[in-house]
């Protein structure tokens, strides 16, 4: 069995001066224990955490092929099957090898732990990492560690200068051969604009967008 980890009252970034100002009365002590209950508290919903997971993954390896998402879908337990396939599979590829920190686990959705055990074996070690230094991480923020956002927008003033030193670097002979090919690549662009215009002006009047 999985021991909470019950973490000093320090640790939880509340300062004293901070308690007694927003403490409407002078009862500190209490104050002060009910922090530690809910602390407490949240440290138990991430030891069920690793409980569910496991009893799910050994349930699953009696359960026949093909019959894991209509027996988790059934109504048998007290979960979506969704969630029961996700932490199931958490545990199988990750989870039931690593000591996340019992506060931060209840942080993090079961959809994020599966995720989390897809991903290559390098991000899931820095992924791993940034759980067991006490940071909880969401599913957006996964996926923007997976797949980082890409610059979309165009460097006009770069494509320029790099179109005139391809230019400079071409022969006359060359530049000629190419010329056709330009000509004709701006014959469709400019028909892919026409079609992008009309496309925008049918979708405004779809919507009656003035």
């Amino acid at each position: 069995m999985r021991e909470a980890i019950l973490k000093p009252i320090n640790s939880f970034s509340i300062q004293e001066n901070l308690i007694k100002d927003s403490s409407i009365n002078s009862n500190i002590e209490f104050l002060l224990n009910e922090i530690k209950i809910v602390n407490s508290s949240i440290n138990e919903v991430g030891i069920s955490i690793y409980k569910i997971a496991k009893s799910l993954y050994e349930i699953k390896k009696l359960i026949k092929n093909n019959y894991w998402v209509k027996f988790t879908d059934s109504g048998v337990f007290n979960l979506s099957g969704r969630i029961c396939r996700d932490l199931t599979s958490a545990h199988e590829k990750w989870l039931c090898k690593t000591k996340i920190p019992e506060h931060i686990l209840a942080e993090v959705s079961p959809r994020t732990l599966a995720k989390i055990g897809n991903v290559d074996l390098k991000i899931r070690n820095n992924i791993i990492k940034i759980l067991m230094e006490g940071n909880t991480i969401s599913e957006a923020k996964l996926n923007e560690i997976i797949s980082p956002k890409k610059d979309l927008q165009f460097n006009f003033n770069h494509h320029i200068k790099k179109a005139i030193e391809i230019s400079n670097s071409l022969t006359n002979a060359e530049k000629i051969k190419q010329f056709k090919t330009i000509m004709v690549i701006n014959i469709k662009q400019k028909e892919e604009i026409i079609n992008l215009k009309n496309t925008i002006s049918e979708l405004k009047s779809t919507k009656n967008i003035t």
